[in-house]
């Protein structure tokens, strides 16, 4: 029975502490000073060292959020700034450049028939074709007639 009203006790007594209106430890003039050391110590031209600025860091989080002070994790003037290397880029080995193709020969044109006589003809290319009987010979030998296109070899 003792426990039970024990328990029952603190039950109260937990309920009426968290009922009793609490002062806001935000707008306590405590707050309020160590804040204004902080920031004038923070100010360019400021002579403090960066432990002094640590301290009064520790002691505003302390009077304006309670606990100990001590921060859960670095603060970002307690340690210098990372610095990352830039980046580098591997340029491909230099390769030798590449000619362009040659361009393909011309189509030769067949040579054509331009002028006869009794002797031989004349063809487009000015070469003298000899006429031997019915065939024409150039200057590689005997010549094919297709009408007036002219094959010699």
């Amino acid at each position: 029975m003792r426990l039970v009203l024990l328990v029952v006790a603190t039950i109260l007594a937990a309920h009426a502490h968290a009922a009793t209106p609490a002062t806001d430890p935000l707008k306590s003039d405590a707050c309020g000073r160590y804040l204004a050391a902080l920031q004038a110590a923070r100010a360019p031209g400021s002579d403090r060292t960066q432990a002094q600025v640590e301290a009064l860091r520790r002691d505003a989080t302390q009077a304006c959020l309670g606990g100990s002070g001590e921060a859960r994790r670095p603060s970002p003037t307690a340690q210098a700034p990372i610095l990352v290397p830039p980046p580098t880029v591997a340029l491909p080995r230099s390769v030798p450049p590449v000619s362009p193709p040659l361009p393909a020969p011309p189509i030769e044109r067949p040579a054509v028939i331009t002028s006869c006589d009794s002797g031989g003809c004349w063809d487009s290319n000015g070469t003298r074709l000899n006429r031997a009987g019915p065939m024409l010979i150039g200057p590689g030998g005997a010549c094919v007639a297709s009408g007036l296109q002219v094959h010699c070899p």
